[in-house]
């Protein structure tokens, strides 16, 4: 029975990624019922995660019920229907990435020699970086698991791990993050976001390398690293090209469902001409039917954080509560992007955050690249240091790792992080006109 249930809410999580971006060419059937599709799967999920994970989203999904039951009591509660499906771009785009990890996963053989040294350290933190911007936690598990088979996973191994991973997030088009500012800046340009990301990233990597050489050159010497098949990346490449030439061809079709659509088309189609068409097909079912149900905690912490950001946005609409400030300039960006830090160090998910501070904040009308900016740059912060986020539960419960430990590493590295981050916004801002 429970393999029939996960079955179908794969093929639900489907039938809802197909409709979502057919209806973005053609209007085949109305909005809810693309949300009804993903919420039943939602629903049918909700019930195989874990005890704690159930009790993070029912807890949200409490405080999304009094948020609409105070928006009904205080005024207006018509957008209830839409806010069930706030989020459905956003989980589309992790579904259609989903299906990379059939082509995109870096090659290595078991039997291969782990490297060490500084060329290590270097090849293991940007490969990672690279197939982590395309292939999420996937690429972290594959390296961790290799790393942590010949021996327990070292301080810089770890600290490697969480940020050359959640650097990613400032800038990579196939990160949730990304997903979730396009809710909410749909028409941010796409070169100023993702190039001053990669300057981000950039910076994350300085002040890495610079933290594993104050341990002394010994430490990056006996660095043991991951044997990262670099030829393996011409398809993130031609993936993230691809997106880039078809947003500009078609302005008008959302970027995180052109992300959907490519991931699985190219992944299909690469699928097919390596293994044939049995044998991809094979594999596609498998991805629809056990892979895309195994999304079930994100696809459940964004069903109903969607509901509860709308809501509380309505409550504050209701009230007639604004923003405390007129324009959304680089000052105002750098104190939302502290506000956001300090909420994931006490366990509020990024997710919940944007959900909640970009429906505010587009009362606004801010500038939605330094908007998109501002929400990537934050959650890469986050999730590096909070004890709360994926890879550091996924550390912590896979590898036995000290989340205390984690915390107290990379809780400087966020510090410098910030103030990097919070410079870049100004300057941001200011070439983009804001606030003079």
């Amino acid at each position: 029975m429970g393999k029939t249930l996960n079955r179908l809410a794969g093929w639900l999580l489907f039938a809802g990624l197909v409709l979502t971006v057919t209806n973005q060419f053609i209007n085949l059937s109305p909005v809810w019922l693309e949300g009804l599709l993903v919420w039943s799967a939602g629903i049918i999920l909700f019930f195989k995660l874990a005890t704690k994970q159930r009790i993070i989203v029912s807890v949200i999904g409490l405080f999304a019920l009094l948020s609409w039951l105070i928006a009904w009591q205080t005024g207006d509660a018509s957008q209830l229907l839409g806010a069930l499906t706030m989020n459905q771009s956003m989980i589309v785009m992790l579904m259609g990435v989903q299906f990379l990890q059939l082509v995109a996963m870096p090659d290595s053989e078991t039997s291969e020699a782990l490297p060490t040294g500084k060329k290590a350290f270097l090849r293991t933190y940007w490969g990672l970086h690279l197939f982590g911007s395309v292939i999420n936690m996937s690429a972290v598990i594959l390296v961790a698991d290799r790393l942590a088979s010949v021996s327990p996973l070292t301080k810089h191994q770890q600290v490697l791990l969480t940020r050359s991973f959640t650097s990613a997030a400032s800038w990579s088009p196939f990160f949730a993050a990304f997903a979730a500012a396009m809710v909410f800046a749909p028409d941010a340009s796409l070169a100023v976001v993702i190039l001053t990301g990669l300057g981000l990233a950039c910076a994350a990597f300085i002040i890495t390398y610079a933290d594993v050489l104050r341990g002394g050159k010994a430490s990056l010497d006996s660095f043991v690293g991951y044997p990262m098949q670099f030829q393996a990346l011409w398809l993130p490449a031609i993936l993230a090209l691809m997106v880039m030439i078809f947003h500009e061809l078609m302005p008008d079709i959302k970027v995180i469902l052109l992300i959907a659509l490519l991931a699985v088309l190219i992944s299909g189609g690469v699928l097919f001409f390596r293994v044939g068409l049995a044998m991809s097909s094979k594999q596609l079912l498998r991805q629809v039917t056990v892979e895309l149900p195994s999304m079930k905690n994100e696809i459940s912490l964004f069903l109903i954080a969607g509901v509860f950001g709308a809501g509380l946005a309505a409550v504050l609409d209701n009230l007639s509560i604004n923003v405390p400030f007129v324009e959304f300039n680089g000052v105002v960006a750098s104190m939302t992007m502290l506000s956001m830090f300090i909420l994931a160090l006490l366990g509020v998910h990024p997710i919940v955050s944007i959900a909640v501070i970009g429906h505010w904040i587009s009362t606004t009308e801010p500038n939605q690249t330094l908007l998109a900016m501002t929400f990537l740059m934050s959650w890469a912060l986050c999730v590096s240091t909070s004890p709360m986020s994926g890879i550091n539960l996924a550390l912590h419960g896979r590898y036995g790792v000290s989340g205390r430990e984690i915390f107290s590493w990379n809780l400087p590295y966020a510090i410098k992080m910030y103030l990097i981050a919070s410079t870049v916004l100004l300057v941001t801002g200011y070439f983009l006109g804001i606030g003079h």
